[in-house]
């Protein structure tokens, strides 16, 4: 979201940005042979402390040390806000300290608070019998956050420069296992790329509620503005970060630890305008979707729902559990609302919706600039988490026991159940390429060494007909999508007719809407008839036949020929 506001917004702004170095070392070994290290986790309002080790070359010196000897100040639980909408900062009048020797440590445990303290104090630890154990967040070596530390750092990559940093943590189990992307709000934009999995729990809420799931949060370097929709620059660069994160997302499915058929998205704020948006982007990637107190990334709440209708067309079929605050003050709800009623008007079964009421979020502490909080409800109910892992793909967008398909829709029975693999495709495509194989077909991929396919995977990458999933990687084994199909079938055509556009009259897929990936590959196709599906319907994110594959090649192979001989 937009932090250009000030006054109160930027106070909650500083709140919720207290700990954003809370990961990164901050002092080296005290002077006096005293090392602390702590130990934390993501809370509701960001990382809260819950101990502290103090590490001494004397332990003796302190053998008679107890809990009154140490006075905590600044700790609080991280809501800075009272009933008024006033600033507080309302300190424990208890710390509930705990004082023990542990070797050559001195172990204090104490009522959490946040880290590092409030906007109006920082926490510090006092000893006035033994000064030297005195200290505050600078002289802290080293923090330890539950959860946090499993996350490992990377940086996606383009070909022209751009990069994205990430953490990724992968679930420790063997085989493909269910994957949320995580999308983070604004007031975490940055560069540490940290700072998205501390200040909330949206990183973190889906392992430590019990799933066995991997979980991906990039860090995005900076916020977009109010009204992306109307931004075509700004809108570019969403659509490129999003782009970044599907081929990585590709990459981790093609090497066995991600499950396609239960990629998940959340996000809040920003993240869940994002949400929004790279769902529409890709609306066959996602099995479901919390989007939280989503900015106004679809269209203008203040207009009709028709607006919303053409935007979220393709998400008819996708599971969505929308959550706002009524009141909140920061994103407008009705951004959430119209897309809700947009998906109901569409025929939606598969979409959800919660509104906090102002009673609600005040009796959860959730007063003034606060109400934008509604992701904290959310993410501490169970209910809806497990609601998200258990929507379930089964070869396309349709989730398990959805009734969305429409009665006698021939596209809905597959020709063959067995969908085509990448691999086969290729070698499909490599024998109708017949002479015309290019001779600069070199190896570029580390997962094909040792498949009968090899040599035509080379090719047809050369002819431009097929590319890899990203990091060198093809993914052989991988099933093949209508809408991917399409692409394939136009590159075909592109080199057929090189300068041949697709007419400007000619009526697109209703489910494939202009903001999918592969919305001009399906016009540039689409009045050769010669796709699986309808004359109005692709059903983009379902898996090819090796039939349906088989008959496409030989329709343009067909054309192809009719062309030389005119």
């Amino acid at each position: 979201m937009n932090w250009a506001k000030k006054g109160m917004i930027a106070v909650i702004t500083t709140a919720l940005g207290a700990s954003s170095s809370a990961y990164s070392a901050a002092a080296a070994d005290d002077t006096l042979g005293v090392r602390i290290t702590g130990q934390a986790y993501v809370g509701d309002a960001g990382t809260m402390v819950k101990s502290f080790d103090i590490e001494v070359s004397d332990p003796a010196r302190y053998a008679d040390l107890k809990a009154g000897d140490f006075d905590i100040t600044g700790n609080y639980d991280g809501y800075p806000l009272n009933a008024k909408g006033e600033v507080v900062q309302d300190n424990y009048a208890n710390d509930e300290l705990n004082v023990s020797m542990q070797g050559q440590s001195i172990h204090l445990d104490f009522k959490p608070f946040l880290y590092k303290g409030g906007s109006i104090e920082k926490f510090a630890v006092t000893n006035h019998k033994f000064p030297e154990l005195s200290f505050a967040a600078d002289r802290v070596s080293q923090l330890s956050i539950r959860t946090v530390d499993d996350f490992k750092p990377g940086v996606l990559t383009t070909s022209d420069g751009e990069s994205l940093p990430y953490r990724l943590k992968l679930s420790s189990s063997d085989g493909p296992r269910p994957l949320v992307v995580w999308l983070h709000g604004g007031g975490e934009v940055g560069a540490d790329n940290i700072k998205q999995l501390t200040e909330n729990r949206g990183a973190t809420t889906w392992t430590e509620s019990g799933k066995d799931t991997s979980v991906l949060a990039v860090h995005y370097p900076q916020n977009y503005d109010w009204a992306i929709y109307d931004k075509p620059d700004q809108l570019a660069k969403m659509q490129q970060y999003f782009t970044m994160q599907e081929q990585f997302i590709q990459q981790l499915v093609a090497e066995g630890k991600v499950d396609p058929n239960r990629i998940y998205v959340a996000g809040v704020s920003s993240g869940g305008g994002g949400a929004f948006r790279f769902l529409m982007q890709y609306p066959d990637l996602f099995a479901g979707a919390i989007v939280i107190a989503a900015k106004d990334t679809v269209a203008d709440y203040k207009g009709s729902v028709d607006a919303f209708k053409t935007a979220l067309q393709s998400l008819v079929h996708t599971p969505i559990w929308i959550v706002h605050a009524e009141n909140d003050p920061i994103t407008d709800s009705r951004t959430s609302k119209l897309a809700y009623q947009a998906l109901k008007e569409l025929g939606s079964t598969q979409v959800k919706e919660t509104l906090y009421s102002d009673a609600f979020m005040d009796s959860q502490r959730f007063y003034g600039a606060m109400k934008h909080w509604s992701w904290v409800p959310a993410f501490n109910d169970q209910s809806m988490i497990d609601w998200l892992f258990a929507q379930h793909k089964t070869g396309g967008t349709t989730p398990v026991g959805s009734s969305n398909t429409p009665a006698g829709d021939s596209s809905s029975t597959p020709i063959n159940s067995t969908p085509i693999t990448r691999a086969e495709l290729a070698a499909l495509i490599y024998i109708a390429m017949g002479d015309t194989t290019p001779a600069s077909a070199s190896a570029r991929y580390t997962d094909i060494a040792n498949i009968p396919q090899k040599e035509a995977i080379q090719a047809v990458t050369a002819a431009g007909l097929m590319r890899g999933v990203g990091k060198e990687q093809f993914a052989p084994d991988a099933a093949v999508t209508r809408a991917q199909l399409a692409v394939i079938a136009a590159a075909w055509l592109k080199q057929t007719e090189p300068g041949q556009q697709p007419a400007s009259t000619i009526a697109g897929y209703t489910d494939v809407p202009s903001q999918h990936w592969a919305y001009t590959a399906t016009l540039a196709v689409k009045s050769l008839n010669i796709l699986p599906g309808t004359s109005d319907k692709l059903e983009p994110a379902k898996t090819v036949s090796t039939a349906e594959a088989t008959q496409l090649i030989a329709a343009l192979t067909a054309y192809a020929t009719n062309i030389g001989k005119q």
